[in-house]
């Protein structure tokens, strides 16, 4: 419950600290007007922190803090044509520790997005996101304790959008995941990995000028490393609405069925997901929860998978601005035995444009989880990261 109140406290205050996520959108910076051709964007940033766990140690334990120096470049390059779209995206960060130098490590993420309009009513899309990063904790894995042990992982997804009449559109995609750790520590050797297939579709019809009705189905094959397999479907039906101009909201509801597997017998459970988005001027809010079943390449199996998430970006000032962003996700697994988890990132950053093309910020990332996990000890860990950054980026137009 306290999860849950930090969350909506932090959700609805415009002027509290924000993400320091670094592929974030950052809303003062200008971005060229779009046009056929190439656009190349560089960044560097340069981040200066104090980690107050860097081994990600539970409580009662010793837990080691240090201040870390973190050289982040980062490149972009995009291409708009009259019916093609590309965005290629590369973000490396080198981290040094100032008295833990065994810990220096380096972040890698990688994305690709790219759409073709093939007639005027059909578009093929593709998208590729790949990290691969020496913590758990940073990058949101589902039903996965927050240790400090290299991961990977990479997401693809691929499908068409296609208008079938002026009311009514269809989205078909095929979906895969794969996810490796290191087993470099005695508590990361009972990580599995593994990989799972999926499909989706996607339906919306427009009732009205405000109201759109929404159907999807989802179904995913998941290969757990040196465990089993399982089946996991989906399918949900909702609404969404534009209650004004600037803010839409959205409900769809259904059942999430876990087939006969390796893990236990079929399992059935309620699937729901709603979410509020707010626009004004050029501040937005965002809020989102889900509840279904999902699978989990930590331990394996299939896990319940509760979650709010949540974001705030305005500008303060013509050169002042803030974002924030919490996310809260309780994982109960339906085998016995198994780890149950409950997370909350809180991230938060102050920003000030020095120039169009630098900024100077000061921020605060939080990432806190209370696990139970057979066989071991469980109990609390997180660490509370705050610092400063100095941002540059330029884009720039490629004849």
């Amino acid at each position: 419950m306290r999860h849950l109140i930090m969350f909506v406290a932090l959700a609805v205050m415009p002027v509290s600290l924000a993400a320091q996520d670094s592929n974030f959108a950052l809303t003062p910076v200008p971005r060229p007007e779009p046009g056929a051709g190439w656009t190349f964007t560089p960044s560097m940033l340069y981040q200066a922190t104090w980690d107050d766990n860097v081994l990600l140690l539970g409580r009662g334990d010793e837990a080691p803090r240090d201040f870390l120096n973190v050289v982040n470049p980062k490149a972009d390059l995009s291409y708009t044509g009259r019916r093609s779209d590309l965005a290629l995206g590369y973000d490396g960060a080198f981290l040094f520790y100032r008295q833990l130098g065994n810990l220096n490590s380096y972040n890698q993420h990688a994305s690709v997005n790219a759409h073709r309009l093939i007639t005027r009513h059909v578009t093929l899309f593709l998208t590729d996101t790949a990290a691969a990063v020496p913590t758990t904790e940073l990058v949101q894995f589902i039903a996965v304790p927050f240790i400090r042990t290299g991961s990977e992982l990479n997401d693809l997804r691929a499908g068409v959008d296609a208008a079938l009449t002026k009311r009514t559109s269809m989205q078909i995609a095929y979906d895969f995941e794969w996810v490796r750790f290191q087993h470099d520590t005695p508590f990361a050797a009972l990580l599995r990995g593994g990989h799972s297939h999926g499909m989706s579709v996607a339906l919306r019809h427009t009732v009205g000028p405000r109201t759109t009705l929404l159907a999807d189905y989802d179904v995913h094959h998941a290969i757990i490393a040196d465990t089993g397999t399982f089946d996991v479907e989906i399918v949900d039906v909702g609404v969404e609405h534009h209650v004004t101009d600037t803010t839409r909201v959205y409900v769809a509801g259904g059942a999430a069925r876990l087939a006969v597997s390796d893990f236990g017998p079929a399992r059935t459970g309620p699937a729901v997901r709603a979410g509020l988005s707010h626009q004004y001027q050029r501040a937005a809010l965002d809020v989102a929860y889900t509840r279904t079943f999902v699978p989990a390449f930590g331990f394996g199996g299939t896990y319940q998978n509760e979650e709010i998430a949540g974001s705030v970006r305005a500008p303060l000032s013509r050169r002042l601005y803030a974002r924030s962003s919490v996310s809260w996700r309780r994982n109960e697994p339906l085998t016995a035995g198994d780890v149950h988890l409950e997370s909350i990132w809180i991230e938060g950053t102050l920003g000030f444009a020095v120039q169009p093309w630098v900024r100077l910020e000061a921020f605060y990332s939080g990432s806190h989880q209370n696990d139970q996990t057979a066989g071991t000890s469980g109990g609390e860990r997180g660490r509370n990261r705050v610092g400063f950054q100095i941002v540059t980026v330029k884009p720039l137009r490629v004849r």
